[in-house]
């Protein structure tokens, strides 16, 4: 469930639109989750992570609606983070694009912090 973060990911979400509020990190790692209304506990490689949430792709085969909400476990440099996240786009045998909901906002404040640490970090884009 380590996350790393990576080159910003560009272009159009698997959708075929950009529907992020915030900057996103591409990335390589793992995640947890668990729809709490059917049940269903899956992993999955999240794609790309930003302050307001992220993608997970994962070939499990749920049956997931529109702001369903999950309990996601992860982990981003080290430490554990476990977050309310609610589905937003979903493609079944793909992936789902989740939004973050804190339990509490000093957990919220410090993921926002280490986020926009990540994105100063990356090297400048060249042309």
């Amino acid at each position: 469930m380590t996350i790393q973060a990576a080159k910003e990911a560009v272009g159009e979400g698997p959708s075929g639109s950009e529907l992020r509020r915030s900057r996103r990190l591409g990335c390589k790692g793992f995640a947890e989750a668990f729809a709490p209304g059917s049940g269903y506990l899956f992993r999955g490689e999240i794609r790309d992570i930003s302050t307001t949430g992220c993608y997970l792709l994962t070939s499990a085969r749920l049956k997931l609606e529109l702001r369903d909400e999950l309990d996601l476990l992860f982990i981003l440099n080290n430490h554990y983070y476990h977050a309310v996240a609610f589905v937003m786009n979903f493609q079944p045998g793909k992936g789902v694009g989740l939004e973050f909901q804190f339990g509490d906002s000093q957990t919220e404040q410090y993921f926002n912090t280490l986020i926009q640490l990540l994105i100063a970090a990356e090297p400048p884009k060249q042309d």
